[in-house]
């Protein structure tokens, strides 16, 4: 089928015969067509411009639906990337804070059994020294017992383990024995009197 523009069919003209059509409403009627073939061809020109357009819109719809499926798969991935790194620092930090627990209990453990080994021997120690210490008050009392009783005072001091505890005692038995030194009669006068 060849193509025809309408003013192809509004000149198109045909061989008179007799007894043929009217002209004049043949050539009416082809003006007629002519129109509507404009229209036609107009609408169908729009329409393809139209279809042209969303062709384009189309596509561009398709570059921008892709586009978005490729941001949402990018920044499904790096909230994936992002949730594992945090999973990880989470789990390093949790080990972290475990090994420094761990630390700290085994200082205190260990600072624990230091307080406890310092506070045996400072049991100990107050037990020892208490102990001396009632010896040695318990020698000064009967030294004390004995000059005031006027009886012997003996010839060497009581000893005890801790001298340092004791300085004023040795001190009290040294001038008690120069007293004695110093005053032979008063001994052997008690003892004539006996």
């Amino acid at each position: 089928m060849m193509k025809m523009t309408p003013l192809e069919i509004e000149q198109q003209t045909f061989n008179k015969a007799f007894r043929g059509f009217d002209p004049v409403e043949v050539s009416t009627y082809l003006e007629m067509l002519a129109e509507e073939f404009e229209k036609l061809i107009a609408e169908n020109s729009e329409m393809k411009e139209k279809l042209t357009e969303l062709a384009t819109r189309l596509e561009s719809y398709q570059k921008m639906e892709k586009t978005l499926q490729d941001t949402l798969l990018t920044t499904q991935k790096t909230a994936e990337e992002a949730k594992r790194n945090i999973e990880k620092e989470a789990d390093l930090i949790i080990k972290e804070a475990q090994l420094e627990r761990e630390k700290i209990l085994e200082e205190a453990k260990v600072r624990l059994a230091q307080i406890n080994k310092k506070l045996s021997d400072l049991q100990i120690s107050k037990e020892t020294y208490l102990s001396e210490f009632k010896a040695m008050l318990g020698a000064q009392w009967h030294l004390l017992e004995n000059i005031e009783s006027g009886t012997e005072l003996p010839k060497r001091p009581v000893s005890t383990k801790r001298r340092r505890a004791r300085p004023r005692g040795q001190e009290l038995e040294k001038m008690l024995s120069n007293l004695e030194e110093t005053n032979p009669e008063q001994e052997t006068g008690s003892e004539t009197q006996s």
